[in-house]
């Protein structure tokens, strides 16, 4: 019996790199995990290292790669958005000279002020709104470091691991338009913005659409144990490929995501700027792009009440125990924890809990923080679709799916009906998408479209309420970080 055909989708994220082999029918046939070290720093400092993100990827690829009843036909990865080292080009094989900056990482907040007034100049061109977490201010702090040379290349952890892959240093629109660097409008990367932190674009990958590729080159295919000439795909962002494995390239179908942040977004079919420069708009091709907002805290706020505060051993019985009382409109979470990326871009902003009393419980703060996430999800969402328009339908991403309550308060906080993907994987699935363009040369909307499992509708009083705790979070961030 001949082996099924699969494309590898290579899922890169801040806390582990993920291997699937999605049949042409996106169902994914195998899979192996991994999970990668953050580093962080008291100074801000929150990177990753490219050796340990190759050594991931050999130790998850391999295995599927052996597997003698699956025939790999193509690679396609999934990178996060706005990572970015220095690094050298070793016979066409990168060597990195720095860590690779996430977007977590803030160290670049005391350089911003110095570019922030040409990125908020340039919101227009690269639809993207001027923040210490994009590009422009990290290379400023990485010239201050005096890590800025002149053969040195600035790429993404994604980029970085299609040249090792490759031997050609390449990226895709999306990931470009993630940087803060790339004129989207015209498609190519900003001359007065790389004039302004002293690059040229040939420090910078080539943009090639997603679905272009290279072939696998033969020390890589050695070390994977893959055929050398395999096609691998430029691939793409992994927020945007979450929207094509959500929903293709269908608009009024949102997908959002809650994971270690929140993450909103929309699909159309022309660029969108916001008026307010609050929201982003990525090309993936020159008639569809994805607009949206990611904000900081989500899941890891219960993360810290586990570790931190120690509530409870494991996230779902804190979870949990915040489902086992009533919100109570008395106490109220103010969500940044790590400060805010859309739709507020306040670095300086922190948590506090108002309204706290002797009979509150380790329950109702946790309830209060559950309150303050969809809080936060509502004004995300009202955002994006006050640029991008409403949303009929939310698909959901994220391990929050496996409690239908949370589920059921974020669907309310947003008022739509609520589903998730099929297949239940949409980041490595978009990928797996675009692999499959690259195989058969057709576009990518035309490869597959995803399913959906029906989950919650939305109760309006509890959307009501969702809204009133965001006016009360609103108030109080106000007069406490004017």
């Amino acid at each position: 019996m001949k082996a099924p055909e699969v494309v590898l989708a290579i899922d890169m994220s801040s806390s582990g790199v993920r291997a699937r082999a999605h049949g042409r029918d996106m169902r994914v046939l195998a899979e192996r995990t991994i999970d990668l070290d953050t580093q962080v720093g008291a100074d801000g400092a929150s990177t990753h290292d490219l050796a340990g993100i190759l050594e991931a990827v050999r130790t998850v690829i391999r295995p599927i790669a052996e597997d003698s009843e699956l025939h790999v036909v193509a690679l396609s990865a999934a990178g996060t958005a706005s990572s970015v080292a220095i690094a050298k080009l070793k016979d066409e094989f990168p060597v990195a000279a720095t860590p690779i900056l996430l977007w977590s990482d803030t160290r670049a907040a005391r350089t911003f002020p110095q570019i922030a007034p040409q990125l908020a100049e340039a919101y227009e061109r690269t639809l993207c709104p001027p923040d210490a977490s994009y590009w422009p201010a990290k290379l400023l702090y990485l010239e201050e470091q005096g890590a800025l040379g002149k053969d040195g290349s600035i790429a993404g952890s994604k980029d970085l691991l299609f040249s090792w892959l490759t031997g050609q240093l390449w990226t895709d629109p999306m990931t470009a338009g993630s940087t803060g660097m790339f004129g989207s409008i015209d498609w190519r990367w900003d001359e007065e913005l790389l004039s302004c932190v002293h690059v040229t674009s040939d420090h910078l990958p080539e943009v090639h659409g997603a679905a272009e590729w290279a072939p696998l080159a033969k020390r890589a295919a050695d070390e994977l144990g893959l055929a050398a000439g395999l096609p691998v795909a430029v691939g793409g962002m992994d927020g945007v490929l979450t929207q094509l494995g959500s929903s293709a390239t269908r608009e009024g179908i949102a997908s959002c995501t809650i994971g270690t942040s929140i993450a909103y977004r929309e699909g159309c079919s022309r660029p969108v700027a916001d008026p307010r420069s609050r929201t982003w708009c990525y090309p993936v091709t020159r008639d569809f792009w994805v607009i949206g907002g990611a904000g900081s805290n989500g899941g890891n706020l219960l993360t810290w009440l586990r570790d931190r505060l120690q509530f409870a051993e494991t996230i779902p019985a804190l979870v949990d125990q915040a489902f086992a009382v009533d919100p109570d409109a008395s106490l109220t979470f103010l969500p940044y924890l790590h400060g805010e990326r859309a739709p507020l871009w306040r670095a300086d902003l922190r948590a506090a809990f108002i309204g706290l009393s002797a009979y509150h419980s380790a329950r109702d703060l946790a309830r209060a923080v559950l309150e303050g996430i969809a809080a936060s999800l509502h004004d995300l969402a009202e955002t994006v679709t006050s640029v991008g328009g409403p949303s009929r339908q939310v698909v959901f991403t994220g391990g929050f799916l496996h409690e239908k309550r949370w589920v059921q308060l974020m669907t309310d906080s947003l008022g739509v009906s609520s589903s998730a993907p099929i297949p239940d994987v949409a980041t490595s699935t978009g990928a797996a998408m675009v692999g499959w363009a690259a195989v058969e040369g057709i576009p990518i909307g035309d490869v597959f479209e995803p399913g959906q499992e029906a989950l919650a509708e939305p109760d309006e009083l509890t959307h009501r309420r969702v809204r009133a705790t965001a006016e009360r979070i609103a108030h109080y961030r106000g007069a406490l970080w004017p």
